[in-house]
C-alpha cells in the first residue's frame, strides 16, 4: 500500500472517530482586523502650524476601543514619540515614528480611563505643518 493511501485511509478513520484535525492558521483573524479597525477609527488628528521642534498632545484618556496607545505620523518628517502617564509624569520609552503612515505603538497594554500626554520631538518642521495621528 502507497504511503498517500495509508494516509487518506489514516484520515478517514481520525474524522469517522470523531478526532479534530487542526486548521491551518490565519496570519491576520479576522477578529484583529475588526478590533484594529474599531480602534483606529477613534483616533485624534493634531497638527502644529511651521516652526518648532516637539510638543505635548493631550490630555487624553484612554478608552475601551484599544488596548495600546497608537500614534502615526501624517506629515513630512519623522519624528520620535513617548507617552506620558499623568500618574508618573516621566516618558514611558522613545518611539520612532517614520512618514510611512503606518501605526506605531507607543504604550501596551494600558488600562481604561488612563489620562497621558503624547511628547513628540524631531530636528525641526520648518517648511510644513506637523501632524500626528494618536487612538487609544
Amino acid at each position: 500500500m502507497s504511503r498517500i493511501v495509508r494516509a487518506l485511509m489514516a484520515l478517514a478513520t481520525m474524522t469517522a472517530l470523531g478526532v479534530v484535525t487542526a486548521a491551518p492558521a490565519r496570519a491576520e483573524p479576522s477578529g484583529d482586523l475588526a478590533a484594529a479597525a474599531t480602534c483606529y477609527g477613534g483616533f485624534v488628528r493634531k497638527s502644529l502650524p511651521r516652526g518648532g521642534t516637539g510638543f505635548d498632545a493631550g490630555p487624553y484618556t484612554t478608552s475601551t476601543r484599544c488596548v495600546d496607545i497608537n500614534v502615526r505620523n501624517a506629515s513630512v518628517y519623522p519624528f520620535k514619540v513617548c507617552v506620558i502617564f499623568v500618574s508618573v509624569g516621566t516618558c514611558n520609552y522613545w518611539t520612532t515614528v517614520p512618514t510611512s503612515g503606518a501605526w506605531r505603538v507607543a504604550a501596551t497594554n494600558v488600562r481604561d480611563n488612563t489620562r497621558f500626554y503624547v511628547r513628540v520631538v524631531l530636528a525641526e518642521y520648518k517648511y510644513e505643518p506637523l501632524v500626528i495621528d494618536t487612538a487609544y
